[in-house]
Protein backbone atom coordinates (compact mmCIF):
# COMPACT_ATOMS: atom_id res chain seq x y z
CA UNK A 1 0.00 0.00 0.00
CA UNK A 2 0.92 3.85 0.10
CA UNK A 3 4.03 4.93 0.94
CA UNK A 4 4.06 7.65 3.92
CA UNK A 5 5.66 10.51 5.22
CA UNK A 6 3.56 10.74 8.31
CA UNK A 7 4.56 12.49 11.33
CA UNK A 8 5.27 10.32 13.98
CA UNK A 9 2.59 10.70 17.08
CA UNK A 10 5.23 12.06 19.63
CA UNK A 11 2.46 11.46 22.28
CA UNK A 12 3.74 12.40 25.65
CA UNK A 13 0.93 11.49 27.89
CA UNK A 14 0.55 9.37 31.27
CA UNK A 15 0.56 5.77 31.12
CA UNK A 16 -2.63 5.87 33.37
CA UNK A 17 -4.45 7.49 30.17
CA UNK A 18 -4.04 4.34 28.28
CA UNK A 19 -4.60 2.08 31.58
CA UNK A 20 -7.30 -0.49 32.00
CA UNK A 21 -7.77 -0.11 35.46
CA UNK A 22 -9.62 -3.23 35.93
CA UNK A 23 -7.36 -5.54 34.28
CA UNK A 24 -3.73 -3.73 34.49
CA UNK A 25 -2.84 -3.71 30.48
CA UNK A 26 -3.82 -1.01 28.52
CA UNK A 27 -7.52 -0.74 27.39
CA UNK A 28 -6.77 -1.26 23.48
CA UNK A 29 -9.57 1.17 22.01
CA UNK A 30 -8.37 4.32 24.04
CA UNK A 31 -4.99 3.66 22.94
CA UNK A 32 -6.64 3.38 19.34
CA UNK A 33 -7.75 6.79 19.77
CA UNK A 34 -4.18 8.76 19.64
CA UNK A 35 -4.70 8.12 16.04
CA UNK A 36 -7.88 9.81 15.55
CA UNK A 37 -11.56 8.49 16.50
CA UNK A 38 -13.29 5.70 14.57
CA UNK A 39 -14.98 7.65 12.48
CA UNK A 40 -11.83 9.79 11.70
CA UNK A 41 -9.88 6.65 10.45
CA UNK A 42 -12.42 5.37 8.53
CA UNK A 43 -12.77 8.33 6.94
CA UNK A 44 -9.37 8.88 5.80
CA UNK A 45 -9.68 5.61 4.76
CA UNK A 46 -12.13 6.90 2.58
CA UNK A 47 -10.26 9.51 1.60
CA UNK A 48 -7.50 7.53 0.25
CA UNK A 49 -9.29 4.93 -1.67
CA UNK A 50 -10.85 7.78 -3.63
CA UNK A 51 -8.03 9.68 -4.44
CA UNK A 52 -6.26 6.20 -5.51
CA UNK A 53 -9.44 5.52 -7.76
CA UNK A 54 -9.05 8.67 -9.25
CA UNK A 55 -5.28 7.74 -9.56
CA UNK A 56 -5.65 4.61 -11.18
CA UNK A 57 -8.44 6.06 -13.44
CA UNK A 58 -11.83 4.95 -11.98
CA UNK A 59 -13.64 7.11 -14.25
CA UNK A 60 -16.71 7.54 -12.20
CA UNK A 61 -17.34 11.32 -10.85
CA UNK A 62 -18.21 10.26 -7.55
CA UNK A 63 -17.70 7.32 -5.45
CA UNK A 64 -20.18 6.29 -2.33
CA UNK A 65 -19.32 5.64 0.93
CA UNK A 66 -20.83 2.53 0.45
CA UNK A 67 -18.48 1.38 -2.77
CA UNK A 68 -15.13 3.09 -1.17
CA UNK A 69 -15.82 0.60 1.88
CA UNK A 70 -17.21 -2.39 -0.15
CA UNK A 71 -13.87 -5.32 0.24
CA UNK A 72 -13.90 -6.58 -3.88
CA UNK A 73 -12.97 -2.72 -4.88
CA UNK A 74 -10.29 -1.84 -2.24
CA UNK A 75 -9.29 -5.19 -3.54
CA UNK A 76 -8.89 -3.86 -6.97
CA UNK A 77 -7.52 -0.70 -5.84
CA UNK A 78 -4.49 -1.66 -3.39
CA UNK A 79 -3.72 -4.68 -6.58
CA UNK A 80 -3.31 -1.69 -9.11
CA UNK A 81 -1.65 0.23 -6.28
CA UNK A 82 0.87 -2.63 -5.81
CA UNK A 83 1.18 -2.60 -9.48
CA UNK A 84 -0.15 -6.22 -10.20
CA UNK A 85 -2.72 -5.69 -12.09
CA UNK A 86 -4.08 -2.39 -14.50
CA UNK A 87 -7.32 -0.93 -12.41
CA UNK A 88 -10.84 -1.75 -14.50
CA UNK A 89 -13.40 0.65 -14.21
CA UNK A 90 -15.47 -1.66 -16.00
CA UNK A 91 -15.41 -4.47 -13.99
CA UNK A 92 -18.08 -4.79 -11.98
CA UNK A 93 -17.93 -5.18 -7.96
CA UNK A 94 -21.30 -4.71 -6.67
CA UNK A 95 -22.41 -6.67 -3.76
CA UNK A 96 -26.18 -6.08 -4.08
CA UNK A 97 -28.36 -9.28 -4.02
CA UNK A 98 -25.71 -11.37 -2.29
CA UNK A 99 -25.56 -9.92 1.05
CA UNK A 100 -27.62 -9.67 4.31
CA UNK A 101 -27.73 -6.42 6.58
CA UNK A 102 -27.47 -7.42 10.28
CA UNK A 103 -28.22 -4.56 12.72
CA UNK A 104 -27.93 -5.45 16.47
CA UNK A 105 -28.28 -2.13 18.46
CA UNK A 106 -27.01 0.01 15.88
CA UNK A 107 -23.84 -2.39 15.26
CA UNK A 108 -24.04 -3.10 11.99
CA UNK A 109 -22.36 -6.03 9.65
CA UNK A 110 -22.96 -7.17 6.26
CA UNK A 111 -22.95 -11.11 5.71
CA UNK A 112 -22.89 -12.99 2.59
CA UNK A 113 -26.23 -15.03 1.33
CA UNK A 114 -27.05 -14.43 -1.87
CA UNK A 115 -26.86 -17.79 -4.08
CA UNK A 116 -24.37 -16.04 -6.59
CA UNK A 117 -21.88 -14.66 -4.02
CA UNK A 118 -19.47 -17.78 -4.49
CA UNK A 119 -19.17 -16.54 -8.01
CA UNK A 120 -18.88 -12.81 -7.04
CA UNK A 121 -16.23 -13.62 -4.24
CA UNK A 122 -14.01 -16.53 -6.52
CA UNK A 123 -11.28 -14.17 -6.64
CA UNK A 124 -10.95 -12.77 -3.47
CA UNK A 125 -11.47 -16.21 -1.91
CA UNK A 126 -8.23 -18.05 -4.22
CA UNK A 127 -6.03 -14.98 -2.66
CA UNK A 128 -7.22 -15.76 0.71
CA UNK A 129 -6.75 -19.30 0.13
CA UNK A 130 -3.00 -18.72 -1.68
CA UNK A 131 -2.12 -16.90 1.17
CA UNK A 132 -2.91 -18.93 3.90
CA UNK A 133 -0.76 -21.75 2.70
CA UNK A 134 -3.32 -24.75 2.57
CA UNK A 135 -3.16 -27.31 0.01
CA UNK A 136 -6.70 -28.08 -2.04
CA UNK A 137 -8.90 -26.23 -4.21
CA UNK A 138 -10.17 -22.94 -2.25
CA UNK A 139 -13.16 -23.12 0.13
CA UNK A 140 -16.36 -22.05 -0.78
CA UNK A 141 -18.97 -19.90 0.80
CA UNK A 142 -22.23 -20.89 3.12
CA UNK A 143 -25.37 -19.74 1.16
CA UNK A 144 -29.27 -19.22 1.33
CA UNK A 145 -28.59 -22.48 -1.34
CA UNK A 146 -27.51 -24.47 1.33
CA UNK A 147 -31.20 -24.01 3.16
CA UNK A 148 -31.71 -24.97 6.87
CA UNK A 149 -27.65 -25.41 7.53
CA UNK A 150 -26.94 -21.29 6.54
CA UNK A 151 -30.33 -20.06 8.20
CA UNK A 152 -28.81 -21.71 11.52
CA UNK A 153 -25.79 -19.77 10.71
CA UNK A 154 -26.78 -16.72 10.00
CA UNK A 155 -28.42 -17.05 13.38
CA UNK A 156 -25.57 -17.71 15.13
CA UNK A 157 -24.23 -14.78 13.11
CA UNK A 158 -26.32 -12.99 14.56
CA UNK A 159 -26.08 -13.98 17.96
CA UNK A 160 -22.33 -13.66 18.27
CA UNK A 161 -22.43 -9.75 17.22
CA UNK A 162 -25.37 -9.70 20.03
CA UNK A 163 -22.62 -10.81 22.55
CA UNK A 164 -19.91 -8.51 21.68
CA UNK A 165 -21.76 -5.72 22.04
CA UNK A 166 -23.04 -6.64 24.93
CA UNK A 167 -19.94 -8.42 26.63
CA UNK A 168 -17.93 -5.78 25.02
CA UNK A 169 -19.39 -2.37 23.75
CA UNK A 170 -15.98 -0.57 23.30
CA UNK A 171 -14.30 -3.43 21.26
CA UNK A 172 -17.50 -3.70 19.13
CA UNK A 173 -17.93 0.22 18.52
CA UNK A 174 -13.68 0.65 17.51
CA UNK A 175 -13.81 -2.58 15.68
CA UNK A 176 -16.48 -3.46 13.89
CA UNK A 177 -16.63 0.22 11.80
CA UNK A 178 -13.62 -1.60 9.91
CA UNK A 179 -15.14 -4.39 8.48
CA UNK A 180 -18.17 -4.29 5.63
CA UNK A 181 -18.37 -7.89 5.32
CA UNK A 182 -18.19 -11.14 6.77
CA UNK A 183 -18.73 -14.22 4.84
CA UNK A 184 -19.45 -17.91 6.63
CA UNK A 185 -17.80 -20.74 5.11
CA UNK A 186 -18.84 -23.93 3.84
CA UNK A 187 -17.70 -26.68 6.48
CA UNK A 188 -16.77 -29.08 3.48
CA UNK A 189 -14.52 -27.14 1.92
CA UNK A 190 -13.23 -24.75 4.75
CA UNK A 191 -10.38 -27.20 5.56
CA UNK A 192 -10.93 -26.74 9.45
CA UNK A 193 -9.56 -22.81 9.04
CA UNK A 194 -11.52 -21.48 12.02
CA UNK A 195 -11.02 -17.32 10.73
CA UNK A 196 -9.11 -15.37 8.53
CA UNK A 197 -8.37 -12.16 6.98
CA UNK A 198 -6.30 -10.49 4.20
CA UNK A 199 -4.38 -7.28 4.01
CA UNK A 200 -4.82 -7.58 0.49
CA UNK A 201 -8.78 -7.87 0.78
CA UNK A 202 -9.45 -5.13 3.70
CA UNK A 203 -12.65 -5.80 5.02
CA UNK A 204 -13.76 -9.04 4.42
CA UNK A 205 -13.54 -11.32 6.78
CA UNK A 206 -13.78 -15.59 6.81
CA UNK A 207 -15.27 -17.39 9.31
CA UNK A 208 -15.92 -21.09 9.38
CA UNK A 209 -19.48 -22.34 10.24
CA UNK A 210 -19.80 -21.48 13.45
CA UNK A 211 -20.66 -24.14 16.80
CA UNK A 212 -22.09 -20.92 18.96
CA UNK A 213 -22.25 -17.21 19.03
CA UNK A 214 -19.30 -17.03 21.23
CA UNK A 215 -16.90 -18.52 17.64
CA UNK A 216 -18.41 -15.48 16.05
CA UNK A 217 -17.75 -12.70 18.68
CA UNK A 218 -14.05 -13.52 19.22
CA UNK A 219 -13.75 -13.92 15.47
CA UNK A 220 -15.21 -10.44 14.70
CA UNK A 221 -12.61 -9.34 17.63
CA UNK A 222 -9.86 -11.25 16.52
CA UNK A 223 -10.10 -10.55 12.43
CA UNK A 224 -11.58 -6.93 13.07
CA UNK A 225 -8.54 -6.18 14.63
CA UNK A 226 -6.43 -6.92 11.67
CA UNK A 227 -9.15 -4.67 9.68
CA UNK A 228 -8.48 -2.07 12.20
CA UNK A 229 -4.67 -2.05 12.05
CA UNK A 230 -5.20 -2.64 7.74
CA UNK A 231 -6.70 0.73 8.25
CA UNK A 232 -4.21 2.36 10.66
CA UNK A 233 -1.05 0.80 8.78
CA UNK A 234 -2.42 2.81 5.25
CA UNK A 235 -2.83 6.06 7.13
CA UNK A 236 -0.14 6.03 9.66
CA UNK A 237 3.39 5.34 9.63
CA UNK A 238 3.54 2.00 10.39
CA UNK A 239 6.42 -0.23 8.62
CA UNK A 240 9.94 0.59 7.39
CA UNK A 241 10.58 -0.32 3.69
CA UNK A 242 13.36 -2.80 3.64
CA UNK A 243 14.43 -3.73 7.19
CA UNK A 244 11.79 -6.22 7.85
CA UNK A 245 12.51 -8.55 5.33
CA UNK A 246 15.29 -10.62 7.05
CA UNK A 247 13.25 -10.44 10.78
CA UNK A 248 11.32 -13.84 11.30
CA UNK A 249 9.47 -14.44 13.88
CA UNK A 250 8.39 -17.79 14.54
CA UNK A 251 5.68 -18.88 17.03
CA UNK A 252 6.39 -21.70 19.32
CA UNK A 253 2.65 -22.62 19.01
CA UNK A 254 3.01 -23.02 15.44
CA UNK A 255 5.13 -23.83 12.46
CA UNK A 256 4.51 -20.49 11.02
CA UNK A 257 7.40 -17.81 10.03
CA UNK A 258 5.86 -14.37 10.35
CA UNK A 259 7.94 -11.31 8.55
CA UNK A 260 7.54 -8.00 11.31
CA UNK A 261 4.45 -7.11 8.97
CA UNK A 262 2.98 -10.30 10.45
CA UNK A 263 4.02 -10.20 13.46
CA UNK A 264 2.82 -6.80 14.50
CA UNK A 265 -0.13 -7.45 13.50
CA UNK A 266 -1.10 -10.44 15.22
CA UNK A 267 0.41 -8.60 18.41
CA UNK A 268 -2.17 -5.81 18.01
CA UNK A 269 -4.77 -9.27 17.48
CA UNK A 270 -3.69 -10.70 20.60
CA UNK A 271 -4.03 -7.46 22.58
CA UNK A 272 -7.53 -7.08 21.33
CA UNK A 273 -8.34 -10.51 22.23
CA UNK A 274 -6.70 -10.25 25.43
CA UNK A 275 -9.03 -7.66 26.32
CA UNK A 276 -12.07 -9.30 25.06
CA UNK A 277 -11.18 -12.15 27.32
CA UNK A 278 -11.00 -10.01 30.61
CA UNK A 279 -14.40 -8.44 29.49
CA UNK A 280 -15.71 -12.09 29.45
CA UNK A 281 -14.23 -12.85 32.24
CA UNK A 282 -16.24 -9.98 34.02
CA UNK A 283 -18.67 -11.02 32.23
CA UNK A 284 -18.95 -14.47 33.59
CA UNK A 285 -19.30 -16.19 30.27
CA UNK A 286 -16.09 -17.21 29.55
CA UNK A 287 -17.50 -21.24 30.27
CA UNK A 288 -19.10 -20.75 26.80
CA UNK A 289 -16.34 -20.13 24.94
CA UNK A 290 -15.79 -21.95 21.62
CA UNK A 291 -13.47 -25.42 21.17
CA UNK A 292 -10.95 -23.50 19.06
CA UNK A 293 -10.88 -20.31 20.70
CA UNK A 294 -7.66 -18.07 21.59
CA UNK A 295 -8.59 -16.31 24.68
CA UNK A 296 -6.55 -18.31 27.72
CA UNK A 297 -3.51 -17.69 25.50
CA UNK A 298 -3.67 -14.10 24.35
CA UNK A 299 -2.25 -11.99 26.87
CA UNK A 300 1.21 -14.55 26.62
CA UNK A 301 1.23 -14.91 22.86
CA UNK A 302 0.72 -10.83 23.12
CA UNK A 303 3.28 -10.86 25.67
CA UNK A 304 5.93 -13.24 23.79
CA UNK A 305 5.37 -11.67 20.13
CA UNK A 306 5.78 -8.05 21.96
CA UNK A 307 9.31 -9.03 23.44
CA UNK A 308 10.61 -10.19 20.15
CA UNK A 309 9.16 -7.24 18.14
CA UNK A 310 11.38 -4.89 20.72
CA UNK A 311 14.54 -6.48 19.71
CA UNK A 312 13.36 -5.95 16.12
CA UNK A 313 12.05 -2.15 16.99
CA UNK A 314 14.24 -0.43 13.77
CA UNK A 315 12.10 -2.15 11.61
CA UNK A 316 9.06 -0.52 12.49
CA UNK A 317 8.45 3.07 11.40
CA UNK A 318 7.70 5.37 14.65
CA UNK A 319 3.85 5.31 14.79
CA UNK A 320 3.98 1.34 14.75
CA UNK A 321 6.87 1.48 17.70
CA UNK A 322 4.45 4.03 19.88
CA UNK A 323 1.95 1.55 19.41
CA UNK A 324 3.64 -1.44 20.16
CA UNK A 325 5.62 -0.15 23.54
CA UNK A 326 2.10 1.66 24.54
CA UNK A 327 0.20 -1.99 24.37
CA UNK A 328 2.60 -3.68 26.51
CA UNK A 329 2.97 -0.63 28.75
CA UNK A 330 6.47 0.53 28.28
CA UNK A 331 8.09 3.46 28.84
CA UNK A 332 7.47 5.65 25.13
CA UNK A 333 9.59 8.84 24.75
CA UNK A 334 7.88 12.08 25.37
CA UNK A 335 9.10 13.20 22.09
CA UNK A 336 9.72 11.32 18.59
CA UNK A 337 13.08 11.85 17.27
CA UNK A 338 13.30 14.30 14.86
CA UNK A 339 14.24 13.59 10.98
CA UNK A 340 17.94 14.14 10.80
CA UNK A 341 18.96 17.20 8.56
CA UNK A 342 20.44 15.41 5.39
CA UNK A 343 22.92 18.12 3.80
CA UNK A 344 20.82 19.26 1.02
CA UNK A 345 22.02 21.91 -2.12
CA UNK A 346 21.26 25.46 -1.99
CA UNK A 347 18.68 26.68 -4.96
CA UNK A 348 14.68 26.95 -4.87
CA UNK A 349 12.56 24.05 -4.42
CA UNK A 350 8.89 23.79 -5.89
CA UNK A 351 6.44 20.86 -5.53
CA UNK A 352 6.21 18.79 -8.53
CA UNK A 353 3.66 20.14 -10.44
CA UNK A 354 2.58 16.44 -11.61
CA UNK A 355 1.75 15.71 -7.76
CA UNK A 356 -2.09 16.14 -6.86
CA UNK A 357 -2.92 16.61 -3.18
CA UNK A 358 -6.13 16.02 -1.12
CA UNK A 359 -6.65 17.50 2.42
CA UNK A 360 -8.92 16.11 4.87
CA UNK A 361 -11.61 17.59 6.40
CA UNK A 362 -11.57 16.19 10.22
CA UNK A 363 -8.03 16.69 10.44
CA UNK A 364 -6.34 18.66 8.24
CA UNK A 365 -3.94 16.01 7.17
CA UNK A 366 -2.71 15.51 3.40
CA UNK A 367 -2.42 12.87 0.79
CA UNK A 368 -0.18 13.48 -2.06
CA UNK A 369 -0.20 11.66 -5.24
CA UNK A 370 2.28 11.61 -7.84
CA UNK A 371 0.96 9.68 -11.05
CA UNK A 372 2.56 6.37 -12.18
CA UNK A 373 2.48 2.64 -12.52
CA UNK A 374 1.50 2.31 -9.66
CA UNK A 375 0.38 5.79 -8.56
CA UNK A 376 2.39 6.39 -5.52
CA UNK A 377 0.45 7.88 -2.38
CA UNK A 378 1.89 9.91 0.63
CA UNK A 379 0.41 10.96 3.86
CA UNK A 380 1.31 14.17 5.54
CA UNK A 381 0.86 15.74 9.01
CA UNK A 382 2.28 18.40 10.90
CA UNK A 383 5.57 20.57 9.85
CA UNK A 384 5.25 18.79 6.51
CA UNK A 385 1.88 19.84 5.64
CA UNK A 386 2.69 23.27 6.48
CA UNK A 387 6.39 23.10 4.38
CA UNK A 388 3.78 21.52 1.14
CA UNK A 389 1.15 24.54 1.40
CA UNK A 390 4.20 27.12 1.13
CA UNK A 391 5.52 25.07 -1.38
CA UNK A 392 2.40 24.85 -3.71
CA UNK A 393 2.53 28.84 -3.18
CA UNK A 394 5.97 29.57 -4.63
CA UNK A 395 9.27 27.98 -4.93
CA UNK A 396 11.29 28.17 -1.50
CA UNK A 397 15.34 28.83 -0.95
CA UNK A 398 17.10 26.42 1.71
CA UNK A 399 17.76 30.30 3.18
CA UNK A 400 14.17 30.24 3.87
CA UNK A 401 13.68 27.20 5.78
CA UNK A 402 13.87 26.42 9.74
CA UNK A 403 16.64 23.89 10.54
CA UNK A 404 13.64 21.10 11.75
CA UNK A 405 12.05 21.65 7.90
CA UNK A 406 15.56 20.74 5.97
CA UNK A 407 14.57 16.95 7.30
CA UNK A 408 11.26 17.27 5.64
CA UNK A 409 12.28 18.55 2.36
CA UNK A 410 15.01 15.91 2.56
CA UNK A 411 11.99 13.16 2.29
CA UNK A 412 10.21 15.13 -0.02
CA UNK A 413 12.87 15.38 -2.36
CA UNK A 414 13.75 12.03 -1.87
CA UNK A 415 10.16 11.26 -2.86
CA UNK A 416 10.15 12.65 -6.21
CA UNK A 417 7.34 15.34 -4.60
CA UNK A 418 9.51 18.33 -4.50
CA UNK A 419 12.34 18.78 -6.83
CA UNK A 420 15.04 21.67 -7.04
CA UNK A 421 14.43 24.04 -9.82
CA UNK A 422 17.05 26.93 -9.83
CA UNK A 423 20.56 27.35 -8.60
CA UNK A 424 21.43 30.35 -6.42
CA UNK A 425 22.50 33.41 -8.71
Amino acid sequence: MPAKLTKSLGVSCSRKLWMNLESGWPDATAVHTAFGSVGTVVAERRVLYRFAAEMCGSGQAELSEQQLDNPLFRFRIGEALAGRTAFDPEEQDELAGIVTELNVDGARLGVTSGVDANVRLAAVLSVVHAQGGAPGEPPRLLTEAAGPPFQEALGLVEAGLRTLCTVSPRLAADLLPHTALLAVLDPGTSGGLVSASSRLVPGLILIDQPSCAYDVAEALVHEGAHQKFFDLAITHDFLGADLARDRIFRPPWSGAAWPVEQAIAAFHAYALLGQFAEDMTRAQDDDSLGPHTLLPSARARQSEIGRWLLGVEDALGPDASWLLRTLLGEEVADEAPSSAAVPMPDGLYQLNPVVKTVRTETTGRLLLAKPGKPPLLHWLDGSAVELVDQLAGRPLAMSELRPEEVGILSSLVESALVHRVVSPG
